[in-house]
């Protein structure tokens, strides 16, 4: 068993260098000799291999980011991978083998990389010649430049160089910009863009992880009859294992205060998570729509609720084998029809693929029609959409589809001209969220929103903005900073993510989740005054 556990973790020599050799030793022979008594004694000897391997993975991760910070700040250098090496004070053999068991590629090929990235930035937004950007990337040889570029991005340099309709933002990196060089794009943000702090918003804790629920996930929000419904999933540890219900509170007073938890819909058993709850109104009546799944998102039915009024419950109706995971609350077209943005896949299985369904008749409680947005799940550069999450704004009878993209950091959108039945080809745009969930939609005003994550200094989800268009236009011109974790204090959230939002008497209500360090997730709400915006 012990050998078993040495080779399960890995433990090398890094790992072992802070392990105290004699309590090793000790619970080793200690196991050895109780016989079937062992349980705990052996659970301190996997604790013990388990803080060493974690030990031996930070020093890597921060000998990789050593070596790769180094090489960032001296691209324009010429210095040999030997004498990084050295400068580093690293052997030159581990080093390199070190780098491309980690990385997946050599020293030299990730210099290459960033130097080429930064080629392409220079190309893209100044009018300098190639040989100057060839230099200032660390090129001394233009032949040489122009070789590395075409072989990395499939193009020349001059591919790159005032090119219309086309966007780069600054945290992309190079497979980033081939793809966004692969497509048409469209500009939706002010070049005078006014950015304001939300320390002045109201903010309101609606749920906090306890220890019933340590996490909670994809909330709901809507307002109906005066009354705020909220909803989301719960699970007792971490996401989507175990008991999964989906859970919801009321709010009886504009979201100043909320009623205790309330479970909607359950499987004791934990053979099916419910996840993720989203509204509609239709016909004086407020549904809920949700998933059942068979293991995280797999995708097993599609069931449908409504809330009884006499008995002031939620009531189940109906379930259909659909395997369309839900991301937005019901959408009521011009033409009568209603829409559902999600994404779609083989029942039980990963949905990866862009898709709406359509009421044609208006009602919830009903058929949806299928219709693809994308046929599949590609994207152009041959890689997959990874949780492809979808909202969407109507504006002057298009719809813009905005989608969560995790498998590059390219932001994307889809437009239908026809209320969903056709949809373009996907297009770049370049409002700069990152990888997580993007909630959209109009106001009474006519003014557009759009809220998600911004990209900060890498992808962690703790700045959370809502963007703002002028009257009747696609136009962003204001950004309201919800959330700003970057330096958390102990005990505080790390990330604020996956809103949802709607408006009410003359407010904008948006709810996320909230991320705690080692604490679990609750929800916050956020509460704008429309006439601030």
């Amino acid at each position: 068993i012990i050998s078993e556990l040495f080779n399960f973790f890995g433990v090398d020599c890094v790992a072992r260098c802070n392990i105290d050799p004699a309590s090793l030793d000790r619970l080793v022979s200690e196991f050895e000799n109780n016989g079937e008594n062992s349980a705990e004694v052996l659970a301190e000897i996997i604790k013990l291999m388990h803080e060493a391997k974690e030990y031996s993975r930070n020093k890597e991760r921060e000998l990789i980011e050593e070596i790769k910070g180094f090489i960032c700040d001296n691209l324009t250098e010429d210095i040999s991978i030997e004498e990084i090496a050295a400068r580093l004070n690293i052997s030159y053999y581990y080093m390199c083998h070190f780098f491309k068991r980690n990385t997946g590629m050599s020293v030299n090929s990730f210099r290459n990389r960033k130097r080429i990235e930064k080629a392409i930035k220079l190309l893209y937004k100044t009018n300098d010649k190639i040989s100057d950007i060839a230099t200032a990337c660390g090129f001394n040889n233009i032949s040489y430049f122009t070789e590395v570029f075409t072989k990395l991005t499939g193009v020349a340099p001059s591919g790159f160089k005032g090119k219309e309709n086309l966007v780069i933002l600054e945290h992309y990196d190079l497979d980033a910009m081939l793809l966004a060089n692969m497509v048409d794009s469209v500009k939706f943000l002010s070049d005078d863009i006014k950015t304001v702090s939300g320390e002045n918003i109201e903010k309101v804790s609606v749920f906090e992880p306890d220890d019933k629920f340590n996490f909670l996930h994809e909330a709901a929000i809507i307002e109906f009859k005066g009354v705020l419904y909220a909803s989301w999933y719960n699970c007792p540890v971490t996401e989507l294992h175990g008991y999964t219900p989906v859970c919801g509170k009321r709010s009886y007073d504009g979201g100043k205060s909320w009623s205790d938890l309330e479970i909607i819909a359950r499987d004791e058993t934990a053979k099916i998570l419910y996840c993720p709850p989203v509204y509609g109104i239709c016909d004086g009546k407020l549904y809920m729509l949700m998933n059942q799944m068979v293991g995280p998102d797999r995708m097993h039915a599609f069931d449908l609720y409504m809330l009884n009024e006499e008995t002031d419950r939620f009531e189940f109706l109906w379930s259909k084998p659909l395997p369309f995971k839900l991301n937005t609350n019901v959408v009521k077209l011009p033409n009568g029809k209603l829409l559902l943005p999600g994404r779609i896949a083989k029942l039980d299985g990963f949905p990866n693929t862009p898709a709406v369904r359509i009421s044609d008749n208006g009602k919830i409680d009903t058929e949806w029609r299928l219709v693809k947005i994308a046929e599949n799940g590609d994207l152009p550069d041959g890689e997959k959409l990874v949780h492809p999450e979808l909202s969407v704004i109507l504006h002057e009878d298009t719809l813009y589809m905005f989608n969560r993209n995790d498998n590059r950091k390219v932001q994307l959108v889809y437009i239908s001209k026809d209320y969903g039945e056709s949809w373009t080809r996907l297009l770049a745009h370049d409002i700069p969220y990152i990888s997580s969930k993007i909630y959209c939609g109009t106001l009474s005003n006519g003014k557009n929103y759009l809220i998600a994550n911004d990209y900060v200094n890498g992808f962690d989800r703790s700045r959370l903005s809502a963007y703002f268009s002028g009257k009747d236009n696609m136009v962003f011109e204001k950004r309201i900073i919800l959330t700003d974790y970057v330096n958390p204090d102990v005990g505080e959230p790390y990330a604020c993510h996956y809103p949802a939002a709607c408006e009410y008497n003359g407010k904008l209500y948006v709810i996320a989740t909230n991320s705690y360090r080692d604490a679990g997730r609750g929800a916050i709400l956020f509460i704008i005054n429309i006439e601030d915006i």
